[in-house]
């Protein structure tokens, strides 16, 4: 087993937020959280199949490719927050969404080791707290969200890390 270091990880991460800005551009910013939520749903029920079934079908997308997309959707929710918070979604730069983007990886970096050193974590967490997001978020203060976004990154993180 060949674990990825976070700067790996954080690299990867980048290549492909940075490839898919100039394909999409800012698209995204008119999505609501619940709908990335969901693609990021849709992108756990893909990793939880093809490890149940030890083989996948699609050998163009790799496993580590889809955790890629969702650190990358939850890193985009919170770059959403962000904007909401600091400036109008209309004046949204392409500049200031990668300022953003590399602020999020400088926090995951400087935080990582210490809030995960002795936690383990699984596709079956990620998925429940998906699940209890989505039938709480309206419970759910924008600060508590915020959290709740930030932990499922750094568990998706440690996921990647750890098992691939």
């Amino acid at each position: 087993m060949n674990y990825y270091s976070i700067d790996f990880i954080i690299k990867k991460c980048r290549k492909l937020f940075f490839n898919k800005l100039k394909d999409y551009g800012l698209s995204w910013k008119i999505l609501k959280n619940s709908s990335i939520i969901d693609q990021i749903f849709i992108k756990i029920i893909r990793i939880k199949n093809i490890q149940s079934k030890g083989y996948q079908k699609i050998q163009e997308e790799k496993i580590t490719d889809t955790y890629i997309d969702i650190i990358n959707y939850l890193i985009i929710i919170l770059i959403k927050i962000d904007i909401f918070f600091i400036l109008n979604f209309n004046k949204i730069s392409y500049n200031d969404v990668i300022f953003l983007y590399n602020k999020k990886f400088e926090k995951i970096q400087n935080s990582f080791h210490e809030n995960f050193k002795y936690k383990i974590f699984s596709i079956n967490n990620i998925i429940k707290n998906i699940l209890y997001l989505k039938k709480n978020k309206e419970k759910i203060s924008f600060k508590k969200l915020e959290k709740f976004y930030w932990k499922m990154l750094f568990e998706t993180i440690f996921i990647l890390k750890k098992n691939f």
